[in-house]
């Protein structure tokens, strides 16, 4: 080859080439972005929408129907899915991973301006985030003191804390629990409003027409123009009392006399407790496709000088960070590198046996990982626990062709070649080899770039750069390494002369004797492998079978060749694979300890208020109190809905329990406390989602009414509960039992004989039952509402409601009308209903979801299959559908994806290998190799307890490409020998034994650097373990099988002749011939 003859020529060409890929690649390192995982989230886009009141049936059919319909067809949308509960409207899409978030919110914008005019009066304009309406936040900030009050605490983090956190880059949303902000609360007295004769709508008319300010334009003299703005605000509550509505018997009647005035806060319905004291949380959510790590570094940057402005006795800390566990994998994965470098070092010494031959192929570590940085920056990804873990895998993978180049040239060394003339004929006798073994493996991962979804993704990024290091690993095995075999080889270099014992113990001896006690053990390894090969391949086995009445009492002897023998014996350990494979637990991705302990409490009564949940929520915290565990404790407690103790425990190293032990040694203390379901469980998200990673979600889809469908979602719901799939108490739906409602009916001609307009008695109930805001109050430069109700004391029951006063009139003795104050007694009829707390749209359709947490022992694709031919049985027909979503929908999708990744790389590598060695057949040999290791795979997997996942998954990829490297080695020498005059059995028994040594080098090189991730610790260990399983066992089976049934293989499936390397061999030996 002509660039190796130039840099074996140039030493300080090649030592450039060399170098400028470490410096390219240093470059790029600095700008590489950290994140967990390669951009795999799905662009998210929220709509949320207010209309403050309205049952969810109302905002269902009058906000949330007419926006799914304009947003259903948006270019790229993926999935839809909306909840309509009292009071708001919230639609999450969720769009193709390709699609342009930026251009998606400015589509959405677009499609909710067209039909803005539809949504009813009083709704608040549409919020678009770029996230999940029901993202999990990334962290929780705690404010708290003993000093301040809550009321206070909420104010600050609302007007301080808030717009700070929302202006860090990648933030979605800050969401405040535990305290609302500041208000001005009108309370009024309806008897006293009666005895007035002052109705609501007077009272608000006079709050905003006595609130005011606003320009009144501008003087203009001859040198300058001066504004004129027209000021009459009132801020304190005094101001609002001395409202005056109006004259009643000569004196001014004031606001003041027919109620009062309160600063209030908002009732936001939670409470938050942080280790116990009372707190506010601060949830900060990112964006769909930001990255956490980004934000929690900025965070971290910004909350000393947060800290420093914070009032006296006021007090700021993280309390649950998800984010930490991200970090702390990526630091173990980091760590990993530098254990499987170590192994690597260590393995390649015992075989060389001499630090100048050691250099030769570890040098190319460095320069193949450092390099490969570069290729990752031009590709767009970043630095996230694949491409570690590629990177990881690849220090094993990067030594393999400098030593192929070493040994061969070596080996004429030995023969009594000067190195520099070894150099040459050795790198151009194994270039070949290096550059097909370099293709091929790329080969592999070529389709998966093709691969659409989050499986392409994730494996795109990993795959690449795994082959980018491989590719490039090449490069300096073909440049670098033989330049330095010229150089620094002897010719004693790899074996050294067993010399008598002097009887001294000085460590060069001892180094001696080591060293020729494993030379010798190589060369007893080679001789015996050889004859051990050559018994299988040559010899025919005579089998005897015992004297049996079937065989009329004789003695029955067969004879079979070796080598089918070598063949049956490799299909039978592969058959007994494959009932390992079946009898594998499948799930998307394993479950991992996190660090974080999540307990959720749900009431049994919809109707449940703050202080009934609270109380039991506390009993549940006293649990976890005592948890040796436990490091911070943060208590979100709110209704309606779910409550949440995020707990945060103490790091990895410091604790002997895994999360999920911690969580089964509370769960049966946690099943006693009654009026709450509490569960508590090991926190963990799933790729490119909120949802956990093995989490089951069946939706149920109906056109049928939504009373329909409820009873549908509690039969499946029933029926799994009796499958014994589940961890207890974990099946339920997003849906609860209807909530209490009181409809009010108003009588119209009653209302048209007293005068009465129909929307007079829906504002006033709206406005004093409701309680309406009807303007706004500045307090500290910052504007709050302001709100007129009824006092609490005289809207508890049906009857306060009615004696609520409107004014009408009625016709006096001479035909006039005469106005008076009518109870709405007189005009409405109230009946006691019942309503759903919330509705479920899934694509436009009412849907519920049903989700669950399936016990150790299950498969998701085994429940998943099972689950939905029950819940078809039970439930299903011409109106209701059954699908699944999340983490379910997820695994369903990318389930068939590997299968198509694993037919892909079969094919393209197949396709290579024929179009490398011009043969149809050599590609069969040398593939063959990768069943087997794929079956010692698996059997590691089954023997170490672990599942089949998408990281096995990805072992298994980067097997077929490891594995076919030893086939390759073989076949090729097989066929040179072959074209010189050998017979075929005798071509590949010779190949075997030359190969061998590089063989098992390079597998104990590419098994000890997966060794750290197979027995991994520490956080992520969970995700590292199943990839490190796969190649460790992949590889050592796989090449002991290689090793025996691919040259027994090659016996029968190769041509006698190889006809392309005879004819090149013939031409190569005129050239000769002639000079």
């Amino acid at each position: 080859m002509k660039l190796t003859d130039l840099c074996i020529k140039r030493p300080v060409l090649s030592t450039v080439l060399s170098l400028i890929i470490i410096a390219l690649g240093i470059v790029a390192f600095e700008q590489l972005q950290v994140r967990q995982y390669p951009q795999i989230d799905y662009p998210k886009i929220s709509v949320s929408t207010q209309l403050e009141g309205a049952s969810p049936l109302i905002i269902e059919s009058t906000i949330t129907k007419i926006l799914e319909d304009a947003l259903s067809g948006i270019e790229g949308l993926k999935d839809m899915k909306s909840k309509s509960s009292t009071g708001e409207s919230r639609i999450t899409l969720t769009f193709n991973i390709e699609r342009d978030i930026d251009g998606a919110v400015n589509d959405v914008r677009d499609k909710i301006g067209r039909v803005r005019q539809k949504l009813p009066e009083g709704v608040v304009e549409p919020r678009i985030k770029k996230a999940d309406a029901d993202a999990v936040a990334i962290i929780h900030l705690a404010l708290y003191s003993d000093q301040h009050g809550i009321e206070e605490l909420a104010d600050y983090a609302n007007r301080f804390l808030e717009s700070q956190l929302e202006s860090i880059n990648g933030v979605s949303s800050i969401d405040i629990y535990g305290g609302g902000e500041f208000e001005m609360r009108i309370v009024l007295d309806p008897v006293k409003m009666a005895n007035f004769k002052v109705t609501p709508n007077e009272v608000a008319k006079a709050v905003k027409a006595q609130n005011i300010e606003k320009p009144a334009g501008n003087i203009k003299t001859k040198n300058e123009e001066i504004l004129v703005t027209t000021k009459a605000p009132l801020i304190t509550e005094i101001d609002f009392s001395n409202i005056i509505l109006g004259e009643r018997n000569g004196a001014l009647l004031r606001l003041k006399d027919i109620g009062y005035v309160e600063l209030s806060t908002v009732d936001t319905k939670s409470q938050v407790r942080f280790n116990d004291k009372p707190a506010i949380a601060i949830a900060i959510t990112k964006q769909s496709v930001a990255n956490p790590l980004s934000i929690a570094k900025k965070l971290e940057k910004e909350l000393p000088s947060l800290q420093r402005l914070l009032p006296n006795g006021m007090k700021l800390e993280i309390a649950n960070d998800k984010t930490i566990f991200i970090d702390r994998s990526i630091k173990e994965v980091y760590t990993t590198i530098f254990e499987a470098t170590f192994l690597v070092i260590i393995v390649v010494l015992l075989f060389l046996r001499s630090y100048r031959a050691t250099l030769i192929p570890l040098v190319t570590i460095p320069v193949s990982l450092i390099g490969t940085f570069f290729l990752m920056q031009l590709m767009g990804f970043s630095l996230n626990i694949l491409t570690l873990l590629a990177l990881v895998l690849a220090i094993g993978m990067v030594v393999d062709d400098a030593i192929v180049m070493l040994e061969n040239i070596y080996r004429y060394i030995e023969e009594g070649m000067k190195p520099i003339q070894a150099a040459f004929k050795g790198a151009k006798e194994i270039s070949f080899a290096i550059i097909a073994m370099t293709i091929t493996l790329a080969a592999v991962y070529a389709p998966i770039t093709l691969i659409p979804g989050t499986t392409g993704k994730l494996f795109t990024e990993f795959a690449m750069t795994l082959a980018g290091a491989v590719i490039i690993s090449g490069f300096v095995a073909l440049t670098l390494s033989p330049m330095m075999c010229g150089r620094l080889l002897k010719a004693h270099n790899l074996k050294l002369a067993t010399e008598k014992e002097d009887g001294s113990l000085t460590l060069k001896k001892r180094l001696e004797r080591l060293d020729a006690k494993i030379e010798l053990w190589l060369n007893k390894l080679d001789d015996s492998y050889g004859r051990l090969l050559s018994f299988f391949i040559k010899s025919d086995l005579k089998i005897s079978l015992p004297h049996t009445e079937l065989l009329h009492n004789k003695e029955t002897t067969f004879k079979i060749n070796g080598a089918f023998l070598v063949i049956l014996v490799g299909l039978l350990f592969f058959g007994l694979s494959i009932f390992a494979y079946k009898s594998l637990k499948d799930e998307y991705i394993p479950r991992e300890d996190q660090g974080q302990l999540t307990m959720r409490s749900v009431p049994l009564a919809n109707n449940a208020n703050l202080d009934f949940v609270d109380k039991y929520v506390k009993q549940a915290e006293a649990i976890l109190k005592d948890i040796p565990e436990m490091d911070k404790r943060l208590s979100i407690v709110q209704v309606p809905g779910e409550s949440h103790s995020l707990n945060l425990l103490v790091p990895w190293e410091k604790r002997s329990r895994s999360t999920k032990d911690v969580a089964e040694s509370i769960r049966l203390a946690l099943y006693d406390i009654v009026g709450l379901n509490v569960i508590a469980y090991s926190s963990g998200t799933s790729l490119g989602s909120s949802k956990s990673a093995d989490s089951f979600e069946l939706v149920i889809s109906s056109t049928q009414d939504f009373k329909a469908l409820t009873a549908k979602a509690h039969k499946a719901m029933s029926i799994l509960n009796k499958t014994g799939f589940f961890e207890p108490k974990t099946v339920e739906a997003d849906i609860s039992s209807d909530a209490q409602e009181y409809i009010v009916t108003i009588d119209r001609e009653k209302s048209a004989v007293l005068g009465i307009e129909i929307d007079q008695i829906s504002s006033a109930l709206d406005t004093l039952v409701g309680g309406k805001p009807i303007g706004k109050f500045k307090k500290e430069s910052k504007l709050f509402s302001v709100r007129i109700q009824v006092d609490d004391d005289v809207r508890q029951t049906v009857e306060d409601l009615a004696n609520i006063f409107i004014k009408g009139s009625s016709v006096g003795n001479r035909g006039q009308r005469k106005e008076t104050m009518v109870p709405l007694s007189e005009v409405i009829s109230i009946d006691k209903a019942s309503s759903p707390v919330e509705i479920g749209h899934i694509r436009g359709l009412r849907a519920v979801t049903i989700s669950g947490r399936l016990k150790d022992g299950f498969g998701l694709g085994e429940v998943l299959e099972k689950s939905r031919d029950i819940v078809e049985a039970s439930v299903g027909d011409s109106s209701t559908q059954v699908s699944f979503s999340g983490s379910s929908q997820e695994f369903l999708e990318e389930s068939l994806t590997m299968v198509k990744m694993f037919v892909l790389a079969l094919l393209f590598i197949f396709m290579v290998l024929a179009a490398q060695y011009e043969s149809w057949r050599d590609p069969w040999i040398i593939i063959l190799s990768v069943p087997l290791s794929l079956a010692g795979a698996v059997i590691f997997l089954k023997i170490f307890g672990q599942t089949s996942n998408i990281y096995s998954q990805i072992g298994f990829m980067t097997l077929i490409g490891l594995i076919t490297k030893h086939g390759i080695l073989i076949v090729d020498f097989a066929n040179a020998l072959k074209a010189e005059g050998l017979s075929r059995v005798d071509a590949v028994i010779k190949a075997s034994r030359l190969r061998l040594r590089p063989i098992i080098m390079t597998t104990l090189a590419m098994v000890l650097g997966a060794v750290p991730l197979a027995f991994a610790d520490g956080a992520g260990m969970e995700s590292r373990r199943p990839i490190g399983l796969v190649i460790v066992g992949g590889m050592l089976i796989g090449t002991i099988f290689t090793l025996f049934v691919l040259p027994a293989v090659y016996t029968f499936i190769s041509r006698k002749e190889h006809k392309a390397l005879a004819e090149d061999l013939s031409e190569r030996k005129v050239k000769e011939t002639k000079k």
